[in-house]
């Protein structure tokens, strides 16, 4: 896979503590109707980015009710607000012994843990949150991100595809599935879960920006192209959508051209980009003879057209016929552009050697 990178797809910040009944070991804890006010405005001025506010609320919420948990996991988010994240971490380890089974302080404690690297240490603490609460849709999306930061991709894809029964309109968790089927070569999958997450989220930059790749190694520049467009409608100043629809585009006209000489062939012209197209068509149909004729003929206009020495090695090695799998792939690897045929020249090479 050719290596173009995209912004992190995770999107999502600390929970905040709204106003929970929260209960520490078998005893019910009630808050002070005073501190539940102050926690709840306190987490209404975090939202708005009012930290100092915030702040004040949670600390004349704590004079009411010192052990309420909540408004201990409303200071830990202050805290990483800030860039204070050692601060954020006591904070939120003392709310968690205040009541353990407080499932925000797990899945923000996780949260800095990731972005520490501490994947180990996240993954427990998102897993802990959804102990306590399984339609903790947050982190189980971070336990997704944990897993697969932890090379557990089957773990991570399960962990996606629940969240996404039980909310299906989450185009991070789409995303993440997509970034998923690129990391494992699956483009078509890839291209149906980003399309997916773009249209739930059209302003999804990292998403269009990924869509865009999986349709390149696809062999669908024209789409790829449609994809950076959008990704630069939603943010212009992205750097990586404006260079790659440069290439995109050059790639559509190249293929626009091959079409135009189906026609031309339809009307008598013969050319190899026609015959390669012929035997395409002969592909869907599943005539395989016809496809075979139809690179051989396109080979007799021009033998340096790599693409049907492509489709012949295909067909060979189909057939488990390796010599002439071997030729026709060693012929591919003579004529072919790496940069235009990536994944193609990858198989090749590898069959080759092998």
């Amino acid at each position: 896979m050719r290596s173009l990178h995209s912004p992190p797809m995770n999107r999502l910040g600390l929970a905040l503590a709204l106003g929970l009944l929260v209960t520490a070991c078998s005893t019910p804890f009630v808050p002070h109707q005073r501190a539940m006010e102050c926690n709840e405005l306190c987490a209404q001025y975090i939202a708005m980015g009012n930290l100092q506010a915030a702040e004040d609320q949670c600390d004349l919420g704590l004079q009411f009710s010192p052990q309420y948990a909540d408004l201990w996991v409303n200071k830990g988010v202050i805290a990483y607000n800030r860039g204070q994240e050692a601060k954020a971490k006591e904070y939120l380890i003392k709310a968690l012994r205040l009541n353990q089974d407080q499932a925000q302080a797990y899945n923000n404690l996780g949260m800095i843990y990731m972005k520490e690297q501490g994947y180990g240490k996240a993954h427990d603490n998102f897993s802990r949150a959804l102990r306590v609460n399984p339609d903790y849709l947050e982190a189980r999306y971070n336990l997704a991100l944990a897993f697969k930061a932890l090379g557990e991709e089957e773990k991570a894809r399960k962990e996606l595809r629940t969240l996404l029964h039980v909310k299906p309109d989450i185009a991070d968790a789409w995303a993440q599935l997509g970034q998923l089927d690129i990391d494992d070569g699956a483009w078509e999958e890839a291209i149906d879960n980003l399309s997916k997450a773009t249209q739930l989220d059209p302003k999804f930059v990292s998403a269009w920006m990924a869509l865009g790749n999986a349709n390149m190694e696809a062999g669908k520049p024209c789409e790829a192209k449609d994809a950076f467009s959008s990704c630069i409608e939603a943010d212009e100043n992205f750097p990586q959508c404006r260079n790659n629809i440069i290439v995109a585009e050059k790639k559509c006209k190249l293929q626009d051209k091959a079409l135009d000489d189906v026609k031309g062939r339809a009307a008598g012209a013969k050319t190899p980009e026609g015959e390669y197209s012929a035997a395409l068509q002969a592909r869907e149909r599943g005539a395989v003879n016809d496809e075979e004729r139809a690179y051989k003929r396109c080979l007799k206009y021009d033998g340096k057209f790599a693409l049907c020495h492509f489709g012949l090695f295909e067909i060979f090695k189909n057939r488990s016929d390796e010599k002439n799998a071997s030729v026709a792939c060693k012929n591919f690897l003579k004529f072919a552009n790496e940069s235009e045929f990536g994944s193609q020249v990858a198989t090749c090479k590898q069959y080759v050697s092998d």
